[in-house]
């Protein structure tokens, strides 16, 4: 061991060549800490900053969309050209093959669709069972003046590893 056995060329620290720390590439999220930052850079392209989000979060309110009633068929074959898939917890967990290496951004909120406003949701996926469908982050429709519950999902993130 270096320390006991006193060996001079195991105790170079480098000091003269200081440590790199590189700046995050997305605006405004240096500051973040390292778990939010991976999983940014999951979603986001790291080259570009820039993502290709294919959403199919859009049916569960309202039911199949016309032709894309067959998400098999029609989206995942989509998937080779997005950065990252939004979709609900149904569609991941019944469709979706856990081969597909693309982030996934979950839609946590519902709600009724009939007789109501359909804005007026609820937070209907809690963190553990997003942590155990291994998402990157998680949407509610955020900044909706009508929604009564609008919890920051991407706070509730805080406090959990990458």
């Amino acid at each position: 061991m270096a320390d006991i056995d006193e060996l001079k060329e195991a105790k170079k620290f480098c000091a003269d060549i200081p440590q790199k720390t590189e700046g995050f590439f997305l605006k405004g999220s240096n500051s973040l800490d390292w778990g939010m930052k991976n999983r940014l850079a999951q979603i986001f392209n790291p080259e570009s900053g820039r993502t290709v989000m294919l959403a199919i979060d859009h049916g569960y309110f309202q039911g199949p969309t016309t032709g894309l009633e067959r998400i098999d068929l029609n989206i995942l074959p989509l998937t080779p050209y997005a950065d990252t898939l939004m979709l609900t917890r149904g569609i991941l967990r019944s469709l979706v093959p856990p081969s597909i290496t693309k982030s996934i951004v979950l839609r946590v909120s519902g709600g009724t669709s009939i007789l109501k406003e359909l804005s007026n949701e609820e937070i209907a996926v809690d963190i553990e069972e997003s942590i155990r469908l291994n998402v990157c982050d998680s949407h509610g429709g955020h900044g909706n003046p009508l929604r009564h519950s609008n919890i920051g999902c991407d706070r509730s993130w805080q406090g959990y590893g990458p």
